[in-house]
């Protein structure tokens, strides 16, 4: 088994797997760190940022990250895997050696890095590219977190095998619940906001960004409320696309924003990485997009959307998340919402959140189960 790792923020999909499967007699797991190129960035980078994250994880790992990186798939080759999981569907975000094509030599896994899919065809065309696309069609297994998620890809990814898709909940959530549970706040800490925001700040794609428009207004939030404490969480493309300030940001914005935010003394900056203790240590989240908007209702605290006009439209998964949290679209409505919070206020959505976790994530022991389906499929084979 090969676990190719380029998202180091989305190691929480595998690692319950990788888990399961060092500590079974009758698999063998290997993993490595390699290069990432998101949206926006100009080269490939960040394997050394993607083995430090590993490092701290207690991850036993390999790096690849040789100028050509076909020499870096000949060494993965000669390990003979059975199985290989890729982070994503997505061949621009990974090295030429590891694009789908090149992987076909064992059986493609994909344990999606966000737990479902809540937005529709997030392209300008009939076609699906989240979906009906080559990793997609080539995996040997795609597993999946309920039977919507299930029937939503399969209405847009036909599959190639009756037993492509398999549905086994979703193992994020069960590492979630736990780094939650175990990350108990301290006694003293004050009312605490973590600000997540996503990188489709451009026309394109989804739409959800909304940095470009708010980033200034939040730290005029976090004047207004010394009080409270800010924890910015960007999408790892929206960083990449701060650094290379393409419009619709712009170099001066960009350092006019860091400056400001870095200044003050209730702001921060969460590096990524190692999110459950985040979300167990933080009162509430501000959102425009896009998984945390349901990942976080597993702390059971409030989530505040903050909507841009004219984002892609929500699906059946979407639309059920959508109960969970509270929606708005302007800044001040938000504030208003956390000074509610911060005075004592029950979260209105918090009986719902209950009920998104158990319809979308059902019950726990999703890496068991997916190891299961691999050693029976292995064994068919």
């Amino acid at each position: 088994m090969f676990f190719l790792i380029h998202h180091l923020e989305a190691w929480y999909s595998l690692a319950d797997v990788y888990a399961e499967m060092a500590a079974a007699d009758d698999f063998l797991p290997l993993v490595a760190s390699i290069p990432r190129r998101f949206p926006g960035a100009r080269e490939f980078q960040d394997e050394e940022l993607v083995h430090d994250g590993l490092t701290k994880f207690g991850i036993p790992h390999i790096r690849l990250r040789s100028d050509d990186s076909f020499q870096d798939l000949a060494v993965v080759r000669a390990f003979s895997p059975d199985v290989v999981f890729r982070q994503s569907q997505w061949d621009l975000d990974v090295p030429d050696a590891f694009t789908t094509n090149e992987l076909a030599f064992a059986r493609l896994c994909l344990v999606p890095y966000e737990p479902m899919g809540l937005v529709r065809n997030p392209a300008d065309s009939a076609i699906n590219p989240g979906y009906d696309c080559a990793y997609y069609r080539q995996a040997w297994r795609v597993f999946l977190a309920n039977d919507l998620a299930r029937d939503e890809v399969m209405s847009q990814a036909p599959a190639t095998r009756p037993d492509q898709y398999v549905v086994t909940g979703h193992p994020k959530a069960d590492l979630l619940r736990r780094k939650i549970t175990l990350g108990a706040p301290g006694a003293d800490r004050p009312f605490t906001i973590l600000w997540s925001a996503h990188h489709s700040i451009d026309d394109h794609w989804v739409r959800f960004g909304m940095f470009h428009r708010m980033a200034l207004d939040m730290v005029e939030m976090a004047q207004r409320h010394p009080e409270w404490r800010f924890v910015l969480s960007l999408h790892p493309a929206l960083a990449v696309k701060l650094e290379s300030a393409d419009p619709p940001l712009d170099a001066d914005f960009v350092a006019a924003f860091w400056r400001d935010w870095n200044g003050l003394p209730n702001t921060s900056l969460f590096p990524g990485g190692d999110y459950g203790p985040l979300f167990a240590n933080t009162d509430a989240l501000l959102c425009d997009g896009l998984s945390w908007l349901l990942e976080y209702q597993l702390a059971g605290k409030p989530v505040v959307f903050l909507q841009r006009e004219g984002h892609r439209p929500f699906n059946a998964l979407g639309n059920i998340a959508l109960t969970g949290m509270n929606q708005v679209d302007s800044l001040p409505i938000a504030e208003g919402l956390f000074e509610q919070f911060a005075a004592g206020r029950p979260d209105p959505h918090k009986p719902a959140q209950a009920e998104v976790v158990a319809a979308l994530f059902g019950s726990s022991g999703a890496a068991s189960r997916i190891v299961a389906a691999i050693r029976t499929g292995l064994v068919a084979d």
